[in-house]
């Protein structure tokens, strides 16, 4: 253990000293060790099934908000949807920034008349994405 090199010489000469110090160290390092994991274990890039369901959980999202059997996948993408629209602030700047990652690899149109059509594919139902604003009409998938 490279931490018990730092003791000064009078210290290693202390053998019982010197137990009880690495003793403490193994401890702590393994504590550290722990603590990594569950860090990459509830990390939202690497979490999978329960995991990712307790992440959602605590933003007040829900696997069953856009259906009963979906992959992790679908799943992660509907939570970064969703995060990126509560960044959104309706401004010229953001609003592109915000549909890229809700929607990644479409093409989002402004009909002009109170719909969106969006091409490409999306993982997940657009009318569970977004929220439809009432006397605005629903958005179709071109």
């Amino acid at each position: 253990m490279e931490w018990l090199s730092l003791f000064p010489g009078a210290s290693r000469d202390r053998p019982r000293f010197m137990a009880l110090v690495e003793a403490v160290l193994w401890q702590a390092s393994d504590l550290a060790a722990l603590a990594a994991q569950l860090q990459a274990g509830f990390s939202f890039e690497e979490a999978e099934g329960v995991q990712l369901d307790q992440i959602a959980a605590a933003i007040g999202l829900n696997r069953t908000d856009i259906g009963t059997d979906v992959p992790d996948e679908t799943f992660r993408q509907y939570l970064l949807a969703k995060l990126a629209l509560w960044s959104l602030d309706g401004t010229n700047k953001t609003v592109p920034e915000v549909l890229g990652i809700a929607l990644p690899g479409s093409t989002q149109t402004d009909n002009g008349d109170g719909t969106v059509s969006i091409t490409g594919s999306s993982p997940v139902e657009v009318s569970k994405v977004f929220p439809i604003p009432a006397g605005i009409g629903t958005m179709h998938n071109a």
